[in-house]
């Protein structure tokens, strides 16, 4: 057997793309945990952000003294990067075999087969218009995980005019409801006990294919599946964060009480000029009726600071959003140009100084609620799946509870795949420990 090294930057969902090209491979190659090691080396690469492309950069360059080593190794590129700058890869690194965007990672075998008949380097980022992506059931080995990602839908039509998604990742197209079901049970079959929805925009699932559910429908198909015992979804557009969806918070046990919802800022005039297409009177308005409808919600986001044009008072018209939504966490990040996308031409840049510091003191105010939102759990019961042996500390097991916070706690051995409750009786800035009570 052949080995395969593959390395994954960016979202769940290039983590997911990386386990369709495993499976694709199965039966001629077996994983290995070093580039070295390997017959076939795939980056999975991330262009939303500038320092995630530079790192893919790097690392790639660093294999031209294995390729030089062994001729017959195949290194590939794939992913938003490899559909953002296509040919341009082999030009800055000629030692790159492969390079193929999103849509062309299920095309990974053809591909190869060309390279091995002497017909490479290949570059594969065309966007089908009659594009599909194949159902390709998961077929888990060894330690089986609890939690799986699936994506119901790939690209994006909403063009904010920070983001190059829609460029590297095409417009929407969602996913058979039947393939997505299909996943699951198939999932569910091998252990899996939790599933996270994918999707640039879930929130606009089927909407634009005749016959297909709403996805609050979608959400309740999954969710009723045996064996599940929990379900998440990512990413929401606040656009179209509707009611039927909320109410699922409530209505349907297995959805768990958090929901991811990106407002990136908290002023008006950035939000028009990033194309949002909501204000922030409208996004705290679905804040509180979520919270009227699943009092316990727990809410995380996104934040980008320093868009260009942003003033000192569209800053703090952001930390005000902060201190009046209290979220339980928060992704924030400095702006930064990206290729294709329409903010790149705005001229009233910020300093990246002055980007480092908002940056900065977006995470103090941030820290300080994470804190206090985490020692509002002391002394509380709750409900963990068990996801294995902490990274940080093997002696201790770690799991999740419904509202996604991170807990580590001591118990006996085989408890992963279990539903435990747990006593919280410390916490720190990004999880929570607590004494096993009893388990499932």
């Amino acid at each position: 057997m052949k080995r395969v090294f593959i390395r994954t930057f960016g979202c769940q969902m290039n983590e997911y793309d990386s386990e369709r090209m495993l499976t694709l491979l199965k039966g001629e190659y077996i994983p290995c945990a070093e580039p070295k090691e390997a017959d076939l080396i795939l980056v999975n690469t991330c262009s939303v952000r500038k320092k995630a492309e530079e790192k893919v950069y790097g690392l790639v360059g660093r294999l031209k003294h294995l390729k030089k080593q062994r001729p017959e190794l195949i290194i590939g590129v794939c992913g938003c990067v490899a559909q953002q700058e296509g040919e341009k890869i082999l030009k800055r690194l000629p030692h790159v075999d492969l390079v193929l965007g999103p849509q062309a990672v299920y095309r990974l075998r053809e591909a190869l087969e060309k390279v091995r008949a002497g017909e490479g380097p290949v570059v594969d980022t065309e966007f089908r218009k009659d594009f599909r992506q194949p159902l390709i059931l998961p077929e888990l080995d060894g330690d089986r995980p609890v939690k799986a990602f699936v994506t119901i839908m790939q690209g994006c039509d909403n063009f904010c005019a920070y983001c190059v998604v829609p460029y590297t990742r095409g417009r929407e197209i969602s996913r058979p409801p039947e393939d997505i079901l299909a996943e699951v049970e198939c999932l569910v079959r091998q252990g899996v006990r939790e599933v996270t929805l994918l999707g640039q925009n879930v929130n606009s699932y089927g909407r634009k294919e005749k016959g297909f559910p709403s996805f609050a429908e979608l959400l309740r198909e999954v969710a009723a599946i045996p064996g599940l015992w929990r379900v998440r979804f990512t990413t929401s557009h606040p656009k179209d964060l509707d009611e039927d969806l909320m109410r699922c918070f409530a209505e349907v046990p297995e959805v768990c009480e958090h929901l991811h919802l990106p407002v990136q800022a908290g002023s008006d005039r950035v939000l028009k000029r990033m194309h949002r297409r909501y204000t922030k009177e409208e996004y705290l308005a679905k804040v509180r009726r979520l919270r009227e409808i699943c009092p316990e919600i727990a809410l995380t986001t996104d934040i980008i600071v320093g868009f260009p044009g942003e003033t000192e008072e569209d800053f703090a018209e952001t930390l005000r959003l902060l201190e009046e939504v209290r979220f339980d966490e928060i992704f924030s990040f400095k702006y930064s140009d990206r290729p294709l996308a329409r903010s790149t031409q705005f001229e009233d840049k910020v300093p990246e100084e002055e980007k480092a510091r908002r940056l900065s003191l977006v995470h103090q105010v941030q820290e300080r609620i994470t804190r206090e939102t985490n020692e509002s759990y002391l002394g509380r019961e709750v409900e963990v799946l068990v996801e294995g042996k902490s990274p940080g500390n093997p002696s201790l097991w770690t799991g999740r509870t419904r509202t996604n916070h991170v807990v580590n706690f001591s118990g006996p051995e085989d408890l992963k795949g279990k539903l435990v409750h747990v006593l919280i009786e410390g916490c720190g800035q990004h999880s929570l420990r607590g004494r096993m009570l009893d388990s499932q």
